[in-house]
C-alpha cells in the first residue's frame, strides 16, 4: 500500500514537470521578419563576411560574454522586408533569446547592406548602460567602414564600443 501511495505523487510530478508554457504569439510587426537561423554568435544571411572574419567576430563576442555574462550577437540580412531596422533587430533578438531571459541583457547588431541600414537592439536590462542615443552613436562610428564595404572593421569597431559602453573595458 505504501508503495502505491508514493508512486502516484511521482507520476503527477513527472507530468507537471514535463509541461512547458505555450510560446507567446509574435507581434504583427515580427510576422514580416524572416525566420533566420542563429547557429552561433554571427548569422551572416547577407554573405558579407568570410569564414575567417566570422570566426574572429565570434571569438570577440564569446570573450565579451565570458567577461560580462551579457550576450551580444550579429545578424546580417539582404532585405528588411519592409520592416524598420530597429523592429527587425528587436524581433530577431527576441526570437533567438539573446541575453539572459531574467536580466534581459542582450545586444544584437543588425546590418542590412543592400538597404544601407544598421541597427542595434538592446535588452531592457542594459538600457541604463547603453541608451538608444549611445547605440546610434556607435552605429555612426561603424558607418565609415561600412561605406568602404569593410564590414569586418565596422563590426569590430561596434563590438568594442558597445563592450566599453556596457562596462567591459577588457
Amino acid at each position: 500500500m505504501r508503495r502505491a501511495a508514493l508512486a502516484a505523487p511521482l507520476a503527477i510530478l513527472t507530468i507537471v514537470g514535463g509541461c512547458k508554457a505555450a510560446p507567446e504569439p509574435e507581434s504583427a510587426v515580427c510576422m514580416g521578419v524572416p525566420k533566420m537561423a542563429l547557429e552561433g554568435r554571427v548569422a551572416d544571411a547577407a554573405n558579407i563576411l568570410n569564414a575567417e572574419v566570422e570566426q574572429q567576430l565570434s571569438e570577440r563576442l564569446a570573450a565579451y560574454e565570458q567577461r560580462t555574462t551579457h550576450q551580444m550577437a550579429i545578424a546580417t540580412t539582404s532585405a528588411l522586408n519592409g520592416a524598420a531596422p530597429m523592429e527587425f533587430a528587436t524581433c530577431l533578438g527576441r526570437r533567438w533569446g539573446i541575453g539572459d531571459a531574467r536580466r534581459d541583457d542582450g545586444i544584437l547588431i543588425l546590418v542590412a547592406p543592400n538597404e544601407r541600414q544598421s541597427s542595434i537592439a538592446v535588452g531592457y536590462g542594459l538600457e541604463k548602460a547603453l541608451t538608444d542615443v549611445e547605440a546610434k552613436a556607435v552605429i555612426k562610428d561603424m558607418i565609415p567602414s561600412f561605406q568602404k564595404n569593410d564590414y569586418a572593421s565596422g563590426l569590430l569597431i561596434g563590438i568594442d564600443a558597445l563592450a566599453a559602453q556596457t562596462g567591459d573595458l577588457k
